[in-house]
């Protein structure tokens, strides 16, 4: 009796930390002079700051506030209050004009590296370094949030509207992997002169947010008569996310503000719509990784005291004001639909809903308080929760061809883990962990939070178990050879391995498993990486993983089963990047590491290659007999040919 007391506190406790709550607003759609907003950016934070937001990111239109940019202010009578303003409320030491003949006047735009240190404080304020990409395709405006990136990118054209979303996307993909700093991309305001369908937004990769509500004039939310607006699509959308095991697409809320001027329905201006994120802390990183992590709601007013969710429960208490009603929707689609209806309706302030048969379900509130200054006439305080479902793997497509020498580097970096590696034919994944409770939490970098989602089992070990039960028994129907995954330890090895192996005994029917030297193969060889615990390895009478072994193990005696693989980085060996010819002892370098790492019945991965098919084809040619990428499509197409 009293170890089930004692592990209903620990597991009362464990939820109390994973849903802490500390939450953070914050508006990520916002325009300055810059680009086309109507006020200085330090007139613009100062409102944000002294209403109460937490984070900003100061999007304009394919810009940043950086170099020398000064604004020629209008004659107009408001643009040169807007101007009087700016000057009282920052002063002559601060703000540098310049006057000149007939009444003109230029205003230097300051840069954010300048008012940033003026306006951030920890845990108070933070500004994002943002950019509104802004594009389009036959005329539809195409415009594309970029939140917290490093470098500013430049609009890239397509062939449709999905194909010059996906290329601006892969943009933002490629500067987060070339940095390792967190940013991501949001669709923006998809019904701004109808330009962007469901069916557009249903076809991308690596995009996880768009614009559920955005508080222009312009973008109509709600639809028309004959086109739908933005709840509806999310619905669809996430129906086919789902339908493909793809992480699904999170709603934020935006005011898009461009006017501090003039204030009414036909401007648009700030407070119309934001997010509240529950973090942590207050800095960049972790705000992307609660985002990310659908740790937030998005809000035009309505405002929740506490908010949990899982896969399959979400529940929460509205911060009550005096006199106000609130109408609280379950939204959702059943098992064997297609449309989204209200699945439960109630009134007050606490709900709850737990999925059974249902495929997702999200839940808006509604309250009777008339929002002040409204996106449109008659609208009224309102919050979207995100989206939840329990992971679905989708059944294996029958055209994929298994490939001996494709390994997926960081997979989880892929817009579907694992699933994208498999539907490209690749039979070898690596996933980098830290352990945290005996659980297992994939990431490449230690998570500020330690999401469920993202545990080795949900992402991995669950998923392969499945896949291997729809063929049959293997991981491919016509591969016979095991499928290597490959678990690099970021925390300590043997901490580390004694949390893998619990986690691996629930799946020990689909794995190899070896007692000394004898090995039984399975459908799934694991081994591991990084912090590499090789001693209890060896001395353990049984184990269900092996060892990613160095090119200094060569030699020592670790037999193959112990030790499948062996690894090290390119340019630990190599230095020719793929530009002309590879130098001849070059190549014999790699061809006798090759043939001693072969010699041991071993195989070899060279991680951090050039993506390059010219390094590729020398790398096969030598014997090499991982290609570690992460260009699946490329990889595959190569070794295809």
């Amino acid at each position: 009796m009293r170890r089930v007391a004692l592990s209903l506190v620990i597991s009362l406790l464990f939820t109390s930390s994973l849903f802490a709550q500390n939450w953070y607003k914050g508006n990520l759609h916002t325009h300055s002079l810059w680009s086309d907003g109507d006020d200085y950016p330090e007139m613009i934070l100062d409102w944000y700051k002294a209403n109460g937001y937490h984070f900003i990111g100061l999007s304009d239109h394919n810009t940043f506030q950086e170099g020398e940019k000064w604004y020629k202010v209008p004659r107009a009578p408001e643009r040169r209050r807007t101007f009087e303003r700016y000057l009282r409320t920052f002063g002559p030491d601060w703000v540098k004009y310049q006057t000149g003949p007939n009444d003109s006047l230029k205003v230097r735009l300051k840069n954010l590296s300048e008012y940033r240190t003026y306006f951030e404080e920890p845990e108070k304020f933070l500004i994002f370094k943002s950019e509104e990409v802004s594009t389009g395709y036959q005329g539809k405006p195409i415009h594309i949030n970029m939140t917290n990136l490093q470098n500013l990118l430049k609009p890239l054209p397509g062939n449709s509207v999905s194909e010059v979303m996906q290329n601006n996307i892969d943009a933002v993909v490629a500067q987060r992997r070339q940095t390792g700093q967190p940013m991501f991309p949001h669709i923006n305001h998809p019904n701004f002169y109808y330009a962007i369908t469901a069916n557009d937004l249903m076809q991308l990769r690596h995009e996880r947010f768009f614009e559920v509500f955005n508080g222009h004039p312009l973008v109509h939310n709600k639809g028309d008569s004959t086109r739908e607006g933005t709840e509806s699509m999310w619905d669809k959308i996430n129906l086919t996310f789902l339908k493909q095991g793809r992480p699904l697409m999170l709603g934020l809320a935006t005011d898009d503000s461009h006017n501090y001027t003039f204030f009414g329905p036909t401007y648009s201006n700030s407070g119309r719509g934001w997010v509240m994120v529950n973090a942590p802390n207050l800095k960049p990183n972790t705000i992307v990784e609660a985002l990310e992590a659908g740790r937030f709601y998005a809000t035009t007013g309505v405002t929740f005291e506490t908010l949990t969710q899982t896969a399959r429960r979400v529940a929460f208490t509205i911060k009550a004001e005096p006199d106000i009603t609130y109408k609280i929707q379950f939204i959702g689609i059943r098992k064997g639909q297609e449309k989204a209806e209200i699945l439960r309706e109630l009134s007050g302030t606490e709900a709850s809903y737990t999925l059974t048969d249902e495929l997702l379900v999200r839940a808006k509130v509604i309250s009777s308080k008339p929002k002040f200054n409204p996106y449109e006439p008659g609208d009224v305080e309102t919050a979207w929760t995100q989206p939840l479902a329990p992971l679905q793997v989708p059944q294996p497509l029958a055209t994929v061809k298994p490939l001996p020498n494709a390994h997926a580097h960081n997979d989880y970096e892929q817009s579907r883990p694992l699933l994208d590696a498999l539907d490209n034919g690749f039979t070898s994944v690596e996933a980098d962990v830290y352990a945290h409770h005996d659980t297992l939490y994939v990431s490449h970098n230690q998570p500020a939070f330690w999401n469920p989602d993202k545990s080795l089992e949900n992402l991995y070990l669950r998923p392969l178990a499945e896949r291997i039960k729809q063929n049959g028994g293997k991981v491919y129907a016509s591969y016979t050879d095991p499928v290597y995954l490959m678990i690099d330890f970021k925390t300590a090895a043997d901490s580390t391995y004694k949390a893998l192996e619990k986690q691996l005994q629930k799946y020990r029917n689909i794995l190899t498993s070896c007692r000394g030297n004898r090995c039984q193969p399975g459908a799934v060889t694991v081994f591991i990486s990084g912090n590499r615990p090789i001693e209890t390895l060896k001395k353990a009478k049984e184990r269900l993983a092996g060892i990613d072994g160095r090119p200094s193990d060569l030699g020592k005696g670790y037999r193959r089963e112990l030790m499948p693989v062996v690894s090290d980085s390119y340019t630990n060996q190599l230095s020719w990047r793929g530009q002309g010819p590879m130098p001849d002892d070059q190549f014999q370098k790699l061809k006798q590491l090759t043939q001693r790492v072969h010699a041991e019945g071993k195989k070899l991965r060279l991680w951090a290659c050039p993506e390059d098919p010219a390094v590729w084809t020398k790398l096969r040619e030598a014997g090499a007999d991982f290609l570690s990428t992460d260009q699946l499509e490329l990889v595959r197409d190569f070794l295809l040919k």
